[in-house]
């Protein structure tokens, strides 16, 4: 006769067993990983080296990474702080008051190997994409297929609509790549609740939330799966405290950045609700991310989505317990970006990219013999859906990345000027000139300044309101004056059209200023044609007197920039 602790132990064994043949690696897995590799390899081929970044994001992406990079060579740990701050005023290009540090920390140790150069920064999304892919080859091909694996996943990434972004040095891919392998450590952990994996599942989920507060949204769904699939009480288990010690103080942490620098997007998303404003219960609003989310996908994609979510939801088919995190997984994306992002369309596009993995997955389902019984149909659908991820893939890899160039060959001649005092930067793409300006200047010797803090403060859009500090062609040269800018480095176009940036391109009128350079923007985004980059010398520079206030009312604290910090005379 068979003792309980016998027979748990056997089933323990089982467990385990079940466990390594679903992690275990054959010959067609390893060959299915190399087509998904491959597959990601040839998509972000031309972006690599592109020639600059496009989007104004992107550099300060890059920037948080060379900040990580520079503060372990620094390590000003008696006074952290204080280091970050006086980083920003000379590299007015972080965005840490935005974003968790997961991402700039991964990128700094590419930037440590490859250099401080946009292909590193490319190279680092690039490895977020190859780590979700085998994620979710891990996850997925054990319950739907290998097929079904390969071929949603190569969906996914290739999504025509939003293929720029994938390919950007955005958080987007990095986020959902972090939000796959969280799903497979929790899943682990529901299969076997032990220390360990409940360790791992933490420290995924913790790092999830560090490179994205938006991830935030996966944790109702995986909480939802949990509870309708049986796995409730695994929750409780005291194996899950680790978990939740790793996750809550994540979380924390997430809280107190919030609180210290979140007043802008926590204001902007409070005011969208505000009982004068609030478009909550606008049909627009709603219905906005299915019309963006077609678009998107484009309509063989949107096709075969829609059939494999009939075939999946239709009455009497097998189903697998995960489909239910599919469809748990859609519906948190969908809330979320209706209710935080809106209706906006330049940002909810490129937010569809949360829900597309589930959405892949379903345009697979009918691969899946639980779901499709006749071997003929599943042939048909397979030839279709190969075709079109082959066809995706190959469009996408033969497709220019954009880029807007001329901005390292400004900060190269700016960095060989002498007595440059601060630098001025005033147009729409400074985070590029700083980026590049940091990288040809490895001693950190020059500082920069942006006409968007000193001439008028504004927080990454007009939207979120404007100070100005200028009224006149004389108060833009005073505050030239008073903060010892010697070049004045300026977009030939306003792009960003404020009334002060009009200024400042009128006083470059006054004889106390030279023309040095003009260097022209090489781009293949119609909205930055004809814009070139002059460079300014002030031919009456003043010294920096003692420190000088940068201020930023929209983080309710100011900067204080030491005259030390401007190490080039």
């Amino acid at each position: 006769m068979t003792t309980p602790s016998v027979r748990h132990s056997v089933q323990t064994d089982r467990a385990d067993s079940k466990l390594e043949s679903d992690v275990s690696l054959n010959s067609r897995d390893v060959l299915a990983l190399l087509v998904l590799w491959c597959g990601v390899c040839l998509l972000f081929w031309k972006s690599l080296h592109p020639g600059e970044f496009w989007w104004t994001d992107e550099s300060r992406h890059a920037m948080n990474g060379v900040f990580f990079f520079d503060l372990w060579q620094d390590m000003p740990w008696k006074a952290p702080y204080e280091y970050a701050l006086q980083y920003f005023a000379q590299y007015p290009a972080l965005a840490l008051n935005w974003y968790p540090p997961f991402f700039p920390v991964v990128e700094s140790v590419f930037f440590a190997v490859f250099g401080i150069t946009e292909f590193s920064a490319h190279l680092t999304v690039m490895a977020f994409a190859l780590a979700g892919v085998s994620a979710w080859y891990a996850w997925t091909s054990p319950i739907w297929g290998r097929a079904v694996a390969v071929l949603s996943c190569l969906l996914y990434l290739s999504t025509p609509g939003v293929l720029d972004w994938t390919r950007s040095v955005m958080l987007e891919v990095p986020a959902v790549a972090m939000i796959i392998v969280s799903i497979l450590a929790f899943e682990r952990y529901l299969a076997l609740p032990d220390w360990r994996r409940a360790g791992l599942a933490g420290l995924a989920l913790a790092s999830m939330l560090l490179l994205k507060q938006t991830t935030v949204f996966i944790l109702p769904a995986l909480l939802a799966y949990a509870l309708l699939t049986g796995h409730g009480r695994l929750l409780w288990r005291k194996e899950a405290a680790l978990a939740y010690i790793i996750v809550g103080t994540a979380i924390a942490l997430l809280t107190m950045h919030a609180l210290k620098f979140g007043a802008v997007p926590v204001n902007s998303l409070v005011d969208q609700f505000g009982s004068n404003s609030s478009q909550l219960f606008n049909g627009r609003r709603w219905g906005y991310f299915w019309s963006a989310l077609w678009d998107v996908c484009r309509w063989p994609l949107g096709i075969a989505i829609l059939i494999g979510t009939a075939l999946r939801a239709g009455i009497g088919t097998r189903g697998k317990p995960q489909d239910s995190l599919i469809f748990f997984w859609l519906a948190a994306s969908y809330l979320f970006t209706t209710l935080v992002v809106g209706s906006g369309e330049g940002n909810v596009p490129r937010y569809t990219m949360y829900a597309l993995p589930p959405l892949a997955l379903l345009a697979c389902m009918p691969l899946s013999r639980g779901v499709v019984l006749n071997a003929g149909i599943r042939r048909a659908a397979f030839v279709f859906l190969a075709v079109l991820a082959g066809w995706n893939v190959y469009a996408g890899s033969t497709k220019p990345h954009p880029y807007v160039a001329g901005y390292e060959q400004a900060a190269e001649f700016v960095a060989g000027q002498d007595d440059t005092g601060l630098i001025l930067f005033a147009g729409k793409h400074d985070g590029n000139f700083i980026f590049h300006l940091r990288a040809v200047d490895p001693g950190k010797n020059k500082a920069v300044l942006r006409a968007d803090k000193i001439l008028v403060s504004m927080a990454v859009h007009k939207s979120f309101g404007m100070v100005s500090y200028v009224q006149n062609v004389e108060d833009v040269v005073g505050l030239i004056d008073r903060y010892g800018v010697g070049i004045v480095v300026i977009e030939s176009r306003d792009v960003v059209d404020l009334p002060e940036f009009k200024l400042l391109v009128k006083a470059m009128d006054d004889h106390r200023f030279r023309a040095i350079r003009e260097i022209p923007v090489l781009t293949n985004v119609p909205e930055f044609d004809n814009l070139s980059i002059r460079v300014y010398r002030y031919l009456d520079k003043k010294e920096q007197a003692g420190d000088l206030v940068i201020p930023l009312p929209h983080m309710g604290m100011e900067i204080k920039l030491k005259p030390q910090q401007n190490k080039s005379r």
